[in-house]
């Protein structure tokens, strides 16, 4: 009885035994331990390998030059320097510009698609962009494009922009008095504004024709930056020019002006006008510079005719009547065509058909060529031109 009792007790105390052995098997403390080292010593070390390894770093202080404002048709540079910040070689390749204007220098060579440089570790180069500012003003902007080795900047621009200007502006370009009426004085002006330099002066000017200069007065008024028609002027001055008309008829000539300016020591600015009198022809085809009337085609049985109107002012307009205008002195009318030309209709039925067509047609294309025109009279073989009359208070 109590060696089976004996034998019990130690088969339950061996089945403890193997029964917490196989649970401590089954655990494995020692695999977890070695894991836990495992994941201390990955914590310790980068997170991403590739950090770790050395890469090329470029470094640019700036992408992007405004230069403000430059001459139209003017040259400027700006250099770009790039320093490789890394820790191997920098590869730096040319793409391409913006425009052809805009010439690329890459470490001193001129750059091509597919020009590259390369920069050792802790030294630089250059990038010098030139470019030329187009002949009209306004907003410039152009660059060019590279590609490099470093992962954070793959594509890299530089980009140089500003306002193209001319340096001297004359607004308006010409001192047009326009119309002057006789007996009345005409007034033009021109404004003469740098973008450039922060004063203007006229130093001297003078009227190149004698003649005009005995009839023009011009002086130089200064104007206040805010009055200026161009905002984007600097400074600037008016000259207004007095025109005191004598004769009948268009005018012109020029102004010679020496300024303070050195990109436009001289300026020469156009003189235009016209002076009209008292009376005043207006209507199709009438040409008022020339004082011609040009007819329109007609024929020889027909004739043409134009209407004019004229415009009477000044002390005897109130005295002037509507009358019908007459063919001049020393233009009478021709006989009939067959006369003119020294021929009967017994002449004509005698000759054959075709050559009176050819004389008829002759006679037609002399008649209606182009450069038949009238001046100050009707043209001989058509009807009187009718001109309104209109009286107008001085």
């Amino acid at each position: 009885m109590k060696t089976t009792l004996t034998w019990a007790i130690a088969a339950a105390i061996l089945g403890a035994a193997a029964g917490a052995a196989l649970g401590y098997w089954e655990a494995r403390p020692w695999a977890m331990e070695s894991a836990g080292r495992r994941t201390a010593d990955a914590n310790d070390r980068p997170q991403d390998a590739q950090h770790d390894a050395p890469q090329a770093v470029a470094a640019v202080d700036e992408t992007t030059y405004n230069f403000g404002k430059m001459e139209s048709g003017a040259t400027q540079r700006r250099a770009f320097p790039i320093r490789n910040a890394g820790r191997i070689p920098l590869t730096v390749e040319f793409v391409s510009h913006t425009c052809k204007c805009t010439e690329v220098l890459l470490d001193g060579q001129h750059a091509e698609p597919g020009v590259t440089a390369v920069v050792k570790p802790g030294e630089q180069i250059e990038v010098v962009l030139e470019w030329e500012a187009p002949p009209t003003a306004g907003p410039f902007r152009h660059g060019a494009t590279f590609t490099t080795n470093d992962p954070a900047r793959s594509r890299l621009e530089l980009t140089v922009e500003g306002d193209v200007v001319e340096s001297t502006t004359l607004e308006p370009s010409i001192l047009s008095f326009g119309t002057v009426q006789v007996g009345q004085a005409g007034r033009a002006e021109v404004y003469v504004m740098s973008f450039l330099e922060p004063g203007v002066e006229v130093l001297s000017h003078e009227v190149r024709d004698a003649k005009l200069a005995e009839q023009v007065k011009v002086t130089v008024e200064p104007v206040a930056k805010e009055q200026l028609p161009d905002p984007k002027a600097l400074a600037g001055v008016k000259i207004v020019a007095e025109y005191q008309p004598k004769a009948i008829g268009p005018f012109s000539g020029s102004l010679k002006a020496t300024t303070n300016l050195k990109q436009a020591p001289t300026l020469i600015v156009p003189i235009s006008g016209l002076v009209k009198g008292d009376i005043t022809i207006f209507g199709n085809n009438w040409i008022e510079s020339t004082g011609m009337l040009r007819m329109d085609p007609g024929t020889t049985a027909t004739g043409t005719k134009s209407r004019l109107s004229v415009t009477i002012r000044g002390e005897h307009a109130q005295q002037t009547t509507q009358g019908r205008a007459g063919r001049a002195e020393g233009h009478p009318r021709r006989p009939g065509p067959r006369a003119a030309h020294g021929r009967s209709a017994a002449g004509d039925a005698a000759d054959g058909p075709r050559r009176r067509r050819r004389r008829r047609r002759s006679r037609n294309r002399a008649f209606n060529h182009p450069s038949r025109h009238v001046r100050g009279a009707a043209p001989r073989n058509v009807h009187d031109s009718a001109v309104s009359v209109h009286g107008l208070g001085a």
